[in-house]
C-alpha cells in the first residue's frame, strides 16, 4: 500500500505531469473561451504547441517566482473578469456579480493563470541578463545620430501630413482654434492655455502670410510634426551616448517612424501629442539624475533641466500636476539623501504652476474650469445606481435631484462615458460647486451602502486602462465642422492615401496590437518588475510619471478607454523596454569611497 501511495505521490509530484496537466486545462479554457472547435485539427495544433511549451519551461524555476505567481494571478483575473464586463459594459441593467461567482469562472481563471504563468515565467528567465550594450568602440558623432534620426522619422510621417493635409481636428482642436482667431477673448484654462499658444504661432504665421486657414492650420501640424520629431531622435541620441546596441536604436527608430499610431497623432492638434513628448523627456531626465546618483555627482544644478522641462510638462496638461505629486512623494522615497535638492525643485514647479494657474490667470482674465472633470467618476456611479433602481432614502432622492433630475438620469447615463452626465443640460454644476462636502458624504455613504454598483461603474468606467481587449476609436480621420471653411484635404496619390487610411484598422494580425492599452501598461508593468529584481527600488523610479498618469485616469478618466490620454505610455516605451538593463543600481565603488 506504501509503495502504491509513493508511486502516485510521485506520479503527482512530477514536473512534466503538471505541465501536461497544465497545457490540457489551458486549452480546455482555450476553446471554452475562444472561436476554436474541440474537434478541430487547427486546435489540435495548438493543444501539441501547448503540451511542448510547457515541458520545455522550468515551471518549478525560483527565480522571480513570487513576482510571476502575483502577476499571473493579476492579470488572469483582469481577463476574466474584464471579458465578462466587455460584453454587458453598455448594458446597464445586468449586474456583473451574478454572472461573475461560477465554477465555469474558475476554470478559465485557472486556464489563463496557466498560460500567463509559462509566458511570464519565460520571459523572465530569458530576459534577465540580456546586454543591451554594443562592443563597438567605433563611434559617429551623437549630432550625426540625432540629425539623421529627426530627419528619417519626420520623413516618413510626411504621407500622413499630405494625406490629412491641413491636419486632423476634433471638437477639442476646434475649440481651441477659436480661442486663438478670436485673440484668447474666450480664454479658459479647461485646455491648457500654452497649448493654445503653442497652437497660435505657427497659426497666426501662416494664416496671416498666405491669408488661409489651411495654411495655417498645416503650420501647426509641420510644427507639431518637427517637435515630436525632435524629442523621439533626442532619446535615441540619449541611447546611443550610453553605447545601447544599433541594432536595438534602429528598433526604436523603426518605431517611432513605421508604427502608425504616431504618424497619426503627428498632424492630429491635440494638447495630448506634446505631453506625452515632454513625458518622455521627464523619464530620460530622471534616468540622468539616478545616473549622477549613482556617480556620486547629484546636485541643485543637476535637477535644473528636470525643473524647466517639468514645468513645460505640468501646462501641456491640467491634470499633470497629479503625477507630478506621486512623483514628488517617490524621490523623497528613493532619493531621500538629497531631499535639501529635491525640496526647492518641487517646490519651484508646484509653486510656478500654482501661482500661474491662480493670481496671473485671474490677472489675465483666464476663465476657470468647472470641477465636472474630477467628479466624472462619482457622477457615473450615482448615475448607475439610479439607472438601476437602488434603494434610495427620500433625503438621497432630494440631492440627488437638485443636482439632475432623477428622471433625466437614465437618458443622460452612459456605462463607458460619463460626459452624458456631467457634460448633460440637466447638470446643475452650481448646485455641487455650493454644496461640495454635502455632496461628497452623499457619494461616500451610497457606495458604502451600494458597493457592487459603485464596483460596476468604475470598473467599466476604467476597463480599457487594465482590460486588453477594448477595442475604442484611438485616431480620427477628419476635420470636425468649423466655421473657417477647414476640411480634409488629401494631397497624397490614392495608392498612399489608401494605405494610410487602412494601416490602423482592428481586423488586420499584429498591427491591432498596437492600440491595446490595456497590454501596453502590462508590458510596462512586467518591464518595471523587472527593472526592480535588476536594480532594487532605482528601478521603479523612471516608471513614476507613467503609473501616475495610468492612477490619474484610474480615478477620474472621462472614458472608459480614450487612447490619447495615455499616448505617453507609448512614447516612453522603448525607453520603458530598456531600463531593466541600463544598469540603474547603486555603484559599489561610489558607496564603498564614501564609507572611506
Amino acid at each position: 500500500m506504501k509503495n502504491l501511495y509513493d508511486s502516485i505521490k510521485k506520479i503527482i509530484t512530477n514536473k512534466n505531469v503538471i505541465a501536461v496537466l497544465m497545457a490540457f486545462i489551458s486549452y480546455f479554457v482555450i476553446c471554452l473561451v475562444g472561436s476554436l472547435r474541440a474537434y478541430d485539427v487547427t486546435s489540435w495544433f495548438i493543444l501539441f504547441i501547448l503540451i511542448i511549451v510547457f515541458l520545455k519551461t522550468d515551471i518549478f524555476n525560483k527565480f522571480m517566482k513570487k513576482e510571476t505567481i502575483i502577476l499571473s494571478i493579476l492579470f488572469s483575473f483582469l481577463i476574466v473578469y474584464g471579458d465578462k464586463l466587455y460584453w454587458m459594459k453598455e448594458d446597464a441593467t445586468k449586474g456583473i456579480f451574478n454572472v461573475f461567482f461560477r465554477w465555469g469562472t474558475l476554470l478559465r481563471l485557472v486556464g489563463f493563470f496557466n498560460i500567463i504563468y509559462i509566458i511570464l515565467k519565460n520571459v523572465f528567465l530569458k530576459f534577465q541578463n540580456i546586454n543591451i550594450f554594443s562592443n563597438n568602440d567605433k563611434k559617429r558623432k551623437p549630432i550625426i545620430i540625432f540629425i539623421g534620426s529627426f530627419i528619417f522619422i519626420f520623413l516618413l510621417w510626411i504621407p500622413y501630413f499630405i494625406t490629412f493635409y491641413p491636419g486632423i481636428m476634433t471638437p477639442d482642436s476646434i475649440v481651441e482654434l477659436d480661442i486663438v482667431t478670436s485673440k484668447f477673448t474666450s480664454v479658459s484654462d479647461h485646455h491648457p492655455v500654452l497649448h493654445i499658444l503653442f497652437i497660435a504661432m505657427p497659426y497666426y504665421i501662416g494664416s496671416n502670410i498666405f491669408n488661409s486657414a489651411a495654411i495655417g492650420v498645416a503650420c501647426v501640424s509641420l510644427t507639431q510634426m518637427l517637435v515630436m520629431s525632435i524629442i523621439f531622435a533626442s532619446l535615441i541620441t540619449f541611447l546611443y551616448n550610453r553605447k545601447v546596441n544599433g541594432y536595438i536604436l534602429m528598433g526604436i527608430l523603426l518605431f517611432y517612424a513605421i508604427v502608425p499610431m504616431h504618424g497619426y497623432y503627428s498632424v492630429t492638434m491635440w494638447k495630448d501629442v506634446i505631453f506625452s513628448g515632454t513625458v518622455l523627456l521627464v523619464v530620460m531626465q530622471l534616468i540622468k539624475i539616478i545616473e549622477k546618483e549613482k556617480q556620486g555627482k547629484l546636485k541643485f544644478v543637476s535637477v535644473i533641466p528636470f525643473i524647466l522641462i517639468s514645468l513645460l510638462c505640468v501646462f501641456f496638461r491640467n491634470n499633470a500636476i497629479y503625477m507630478y505629486m506621486f512623483l514628488a512623494l517617490a524621490t523623497f522615497i528613493i532619493l531621500k539623501k538629497y531631499w535639501k535638492i529635491f525640496i526647492p525643485a518641487f517646490l519651484i514647479i508646484f509653486s510656478v504652476y500654482y501661482i500661474v494657474k491662480g493670481p496671473v490667470f485671474k490677472a489675465l482674465n483666464v476663465a476657470k474650469s468647472g470641477s465636472a472633470e474630477y467628479i466624472g467618476m462619482p457622477l457615473q456611479q450615482i448615475g448607475r445606481m439610479v439607472y438601476k433602481d437602488v434603494e434610495l432614502t427620500d433625503e438621497e432622492k432630494e440631492l440627488i435631484d437638485k443636482l439632475i433630475p432623477l428622471d433625466k438620469i437614465k437618458e443622460d447615463y452612459n456605462p463607458i462615458v460619463s460626459d452624458g452626465i456631467k457634460f448633460s443640460e440637466n447638470y446643475h454644476a452650481d448646485v455641487f460647486d455650493k454644496n461640495k462636502v454635502e455632496y461628497f458624504k452623499l457619494w461616500l455613504k451610497l457606495v458604502i451602502k451600494h458597493p457592487k454598483t459603485a464596483i460596476e461603474a468604475y470598473s467599466i468606467s476604467t476597463l480599457g486602462y487594465w482590460y486588453p481587449g477594448v477595442e475604442y476609436w484611438a485616431t480620427a480621420y477628419e476635420i470636425d465642422e468649423n466655421k473657417y471653411g477647414l476640411e480634409i484635404n488629401s494631397k497624397s496619390p490614392y495608392v498612399v492615401d489608401r494605405f494610410i487610411n487602412k494601416v490602423d484598422e482592428r481586423n488586420v494580425p499584429i498591427v491591432t496590437i498596437e492600440w491595446s492599452i490595456g497590454l501596453c501598461f502590462w508590458v510596462i508593468l512586467i518591464c518595471c518588475v523587472l527593472s526592480v529584481k535588476n536594480n532594487k527600488l532605482y528601478g521603479i523610479y523612471p516608471y513614476i510619471p507613467i503609473i501616475g498618469i495610468w492612477i490619474t485616469m484610474m480615478i477620474a478618466s472621462p472614458v472608459f478607454g480614450e487612447f490619447r490620454y495615455v499616448y505617453g505610455a507609448y512614447t516612453t516605451l522603448p525607453l520603458f523596454l530598456l531600463c531593466p538593463y541600463l544598469k540603474l543600481g547603486k555603484n559599489e565603488k561610489v558607496v564603498e569611497k564614501k564609507k572611506k
